[in-house]
Parts: structure tokens; sequence; C-alpha cells
């Protein structure tokens, strides 16, 4: 049996139409998901589903590597500056996760997807 993979964005949700990027810490992801993997989006404050979305792709790298490269795709950066997103990712992450966790050279997994419902 297949298994369907749900991931969870913290409001306010912004830039999750079209093709996005989301981060997540860790290699985890790259172990679970592959390139044409549907997934559930999910508001993780209602815990509803709000959509669907492909993988298009996975990349892992250190959280800082992954921000200067994919910062500006991120969906919380869409529609801003891009040469000032890879600082305001890195800091939206460092209050997401705490200074502790969210390290620049923490293993970091930047997914692309693509929005299909």
């Amino acid at each position: 049996m297949d298994k369907t993979y749900v991931l969870g964005f913290i409001p306010p949700i912004s830039g999750v139409e079209s093709e996005f990027n989301t981060f997540r810490l860790g290699s985890a992801y790259t172990k679970r998901l592959k390139e044409g993997d549907q997934v559930f989006l999910m508001n993780e404050k209602e815990k509803a589903v709000f959509g669907r979305a492909v993988v298009v792709s996975i990349e892992n790298a250190p959280l800082n590597e992954l921000c200067v490269m994919h910062g500006s795709k991120n969906h919380t950066q869409i529609g801003q500056e891009a040469i000032t997103a890879p600082e305001r990712l890195f800091h939206l992450l460092t209050r997401i996760y705490g200074p502790h966790i969210a390290k620049p050279d923490k293993k970091a997994t930047a997914i692309y997807l693509r929005r299909i419902e």
C-alpha cells in the first residue's frame, strides 16, 4: 500500500499557489518523498487540508546554503525582494524552530512543489 504524505504549513499561509518550495529541517523527507509524488497541504493550526501538490524536486544541504540557493522561491518569500530572501527566510526559520535548532550548518531539505488542487 502506498503512503499518502501531508505537509503542514503554519499560518499565515502564503505563496502556495502555482510552484513554490518549502523548507524542512533534517533529511527525513529525502527518504520519504520522490519526484512525482503527490502530497496534501495542511493548515497546522486548523489541522485541515487545503490543497494538493506534486513534488517537483527535492534538495538536501546545510540550511544556510539552501537559503541562498532556494530562498527566493520559498512560499514565504514569493512576491518579496529576492536579494534579501535568504536572510529573511533564515530569520523566520530561526523564530519557528529556535536558534539552538535552526543553525546555519544544520541539514535541511528544500521541497519544490507544484499545486494541483
